[in-house]
């Protein structure tokens, strides 16, 4: 069945199709970008306008299942085929950088923004 996520007012992105919700994106993400990864592989980022409540996708990896970007109004839409098992959104910067991995030539990474805090 897919995916489909447009961009709603106040940096929201509604999810429709196999998955139906809406995922606010926080203003974080908002002003210094956001990603999405799927469980296919699909590695997405995402860019909001600045002054304006839209966003435009860039696929950064393409999974096993069909990504298509195409223009909704003022801001993009991604389309994406196939089934699920999770997505994630992160927001940041430094989310979405995809990293040679040293094992395989063509296989990338997920460099998230976590920072870990351990007490002594």
């Amino acid at each position: 069945m897919g995916v489909n996520i447009d961009v709603k007012e106040g940096g929201r992105l509604h999810l429709s199709g196999a998955i139906a919700t809406v995922l606010d994106v926080p203003l974080r993400g908002q002003a210094e970008g956001f990603s999405l990864a799927f469980s296919d592989g699909t590695l997405v980022r995402g860019t909001c306008l600045e002054g304006s409540s839209a966003c435009r996708f860039t696929l950064a990896k393409a999974g096993t299942h069909r990504a298509r970007i195409t223009r909704n109004g003022a801001s993009d839409r991604l389309e994406l085929e196939g089934d699920y098992d999770w997505i994630t959104l992160a927001c940041g910067a430094g989310t979405l950088e995809p990293l040679p991995d040293p094992e395989a030539a063509d296989a990338r990474q997920l460099a998230l923004d976590i920072a870990v805090d351990e007490e002594a």
